[in-house]
């Protein structure tokens, strides 16, 4: 096979989520991601070099493949130790989706122990399909609608103010990022027979006592399927909770430290020396559909083309119409250099005076998670008018090694929200649910790009 992809960049993609795996399970501190690779090439070129490969072993499903060509998993035994529980680190690889691209790709670094462990799975690294790949939910909606109507403490889970039952599609999404962050957090705990697993929603009742979801062994696809939402000691399901499981799992695990969470600001220089570093190509001509209207009429005033363009009544458009004015809108903006210009004095002013909030009352930031990226930022209110009512939230992140903030988007209010509610519900007073009120905007709670 050596012949074939001499190198591990003409064997496989290798994802930076994947190479962060590595680094987490072998607790590498370097943040240069090509010293990481430089060692995947080295440990794959000594594996594949050996005679017979003996630290490459070929599998399709649960059984061993006699030769790559059959096979849907490679694994590779590394000559590094975890730092979990000091046995060998091996590599994950699985065929490549991506047409015109190396045929494999690596998916994550494991312990060996976790290879030989029969309750091991390997759910993805798709936050969205993790929960779907670990058990069958056949009543997902409903069992979600029971859990919000019946169990949970009572919260708006929509994205408008006075929501129908059947609406509730940040939960939705809170419980699928929630069991991703769970999963890669090994915060999922099987019981003493593995007849059930279990894992902390998060959510608390009106006394404030966690609920867990519970799931039972399947026969099928799915190696789980949903059962119940469980409250220690109350009725079947807590009996079962207390019968099959030594210990019950704590809710996610998001931060470790207040840098985390927090927009530090230093005496020794002022806040107009500590704003973060600014992207505003993204922020005017790729998402200008995130700035409040107000905003866009104002600083694209000097082109009377641009504004035409901006009040179109587009209440009648579809989702991909929309999409297309606004990426035109964007266009029209990233080549009048005036009103660009005019667009970034007011940004810069608006993050000024977060900054400066922010210096005020620490309070101010609040913490956010991305799932896609499994990481944590901190969102800053912008403020375009002359009230203290924050227009659209600006997502900021910490390098840890230069220690300087860089700012690479924008959210609307009510995404930003959706967000925020993975870690804790925002009762800021800027955040809070009052933001479905204030946002009436058709798509304010739909974007790819983030939950």
């Amino acid at each position: 096979m050596l012949e074939r992809y001499p190198t591990i960049k003409d064997f496989a993609f290798l994802p930076n989520k994947a190479l962060d795996s590595f680094r987490a399970i072998t607790k590498n501190t370097s943040s240069n991601m090509y010293e990481i690779m430089h060692i995947i090439d080295t440990e794959y070129l000594s594996a594949m070099s050996e005679e017979q490969a003996q630290r490459v072993i070929y599998k399709k499903g649960t059984s061993i493949a006699e030769n790559i060509t059959d096979a849907d998993k490679v694994y590779i035994i590394s000559t590094f130790d975890a730092a979990t529980d000091g046995s060998k680190v091996i590599f994950l690889f699985e065929r490549n989706k991506r047409q015109g691209m190396q045929p494999w790709e690596l998916q994550s670094a494991i312990s060996e122990n976790e290879y030989s462990d029969e309750n091991y799975l390997h759910l993805g690294e798709n936050s969205k399909e993790m929960l779907r790949n670990f058990a069958y939910w056949s009543a997902f909606h409903n069992d979600l609608k029971t859990l919000k109507n019946d169990l949970a403490l009572n919260e708006n889970w929509s994205y408008v103010e006075n929501p129908d039952d059947d609406d509730f599609p940040i939960l939705k999404s809170y419980f699928t990022y929630t069991f991703s962050k769970l999963w890669r957090n090994k915060q999922i705990t099987v019981g003493i027979d593995r007849r059930y697993a279990v894992f902390n929603t998060g959510l608390v009742n009106r006394n404030y006592q966690y609920i867990y979801a519970l799931f039972e062994k399947n026969v099928g696809a799915s190696p789980w399927r949903f059962k119940m939402f469980c409250i220690p000691g109350i009725q079947q399901g807590g009996r079962i909770l207390g019968e099959n499981f030594r210990a019950l799992p704590k809710p996610a695990r998001y931060f470790s430290d207040i840098t985390d969470i927090s927009y530090i600001i230093t005496t020794d220089k002022s806040p107009d020396e500590q704003l973060p570093d600014l992207q505003p190509d993204h922020y005017f001509v790729d998402h200008p559909d995130r700035l409040p209207l107000h905003f866009l009429l104002d600083g694209c005033r000097k082109s009377k083309e641009i504004i035409d363009k901006i009040t179109i009544d587009t209440s009648e458009f579809t989702h991909a119409e929309s999409k297309t004015h606004w990426q035109e809108i964007g266009e029209m903006i990233g080549e009048n250099a005036e009103v660009y210009d005019d667009l970034e004095t007011s940004f810069r002013s608006a993050v000024r005076k977060a900054v400066m909030r922010v210096s005020w009352n620490y309070r101010t930031a609040i913490p956010i998670y991305f799932p896609t990226n499994d990481k944590m930022s901190i969102l800053l209110p912008l403020t375009f008018s002359t009230d203290s009512s924050a227009d659209v939230a600006l997502v900021v992140e910490r390098n840890p090694i230069s220690q300087k903030y860089s700012a690479p988007t924008i959210l609307k209010l009510p995404m930003a929200y959706a967000n925020a509610r993975l870690v804790c519900k925002p009762e800021s007073d800027w955040l809070n649910q009052r933001v479905f009120e204030l946002d009436k905007s058709k798509d304010s709670g739909e974007d790819d790009d983030y939950i």
